[in-house]
């Protein structure tokens, strides 16, 4: 698995910008609202959080199965045109919000845009990658599920990362977001 991921990595380009954010809370609804530059590919973007155990700065935080999808802005397959739309790409910021049943405390967040443009084989989709910290209080009691590891969430062969968007085939019936279901709490 590790070559696999050496592999991987080596092939893919990667962005990261590393954000420091101390967010109060006051109600789990408010909506975080990232900005920075536009997203120029066509491509699946998500958002991941990960609880920062033991704590932010730590060098375990965000390790092994901690990782779960809270959002994802896919593309969009129109079938009378048998051609896939791509709503993220060239936005310039996004907006999600934590699901209001998260437990308070410390939370890595991963903003993920997985780029198609290039994903006809084995290594083609290239990832861009957001970071941030924060703290998260009058959380809630939920269990956020399913947990995954990053890396390790996917193999690259996954029909939503390896991908030809220029040419469906004929059995196509819409797009497969690579990873875990979102958890909305």
């Amino acid at each position: 698995m590790s070559m696999i991921l050496s592999s991987v990595v080596t092939n893919l380009i990667f962005r990261i910008l590393l954000l420091q954010l101390e967010l109060l809370l006051y109600l789990l609804d408010l909506p975080l609202d990232f900005k920075n530059q536009a997203m120029y590919h066509p491509g699946y973007f998500s958002v991941y959080m990960s609880k920062a155990s033991p704590s932010a700065n730590s060098a375990q935080a965000g390790t092994g199965q901690t990782w779960f999808k809270v959002w994802e802005n896919p593309p969009v397959f129109n079938a009378a045109s048998r051609q896939l739309t791509f709503p993220s790409q060239n936005i310039q910021s996004f907006t999600f919000t934590i699901p209001k049943s998260l437990p308070s405390g410390q939370y890595l967040i991963r903003a993920e845009q997985i780029a198609l443009h290039a994903a006809t084989s084995y290594g083609g989709a290239q990832f861009y990658i957001s970071c941030a910290q924060v703290n998260v209080i009058n959380g809630g009691n939920g269990s956020p599920t399913p947990l995954v590891s990053i890396p390790g969430v996917y193999t690259g062969y996954e029909p939503g990362i390896m991908i030809n968007i220029y040419s469906l085939p004929a059995s196509y019936t819409g797009y497969q977001s690579p990873g875990p279901a979102v958890w909305h709490g």
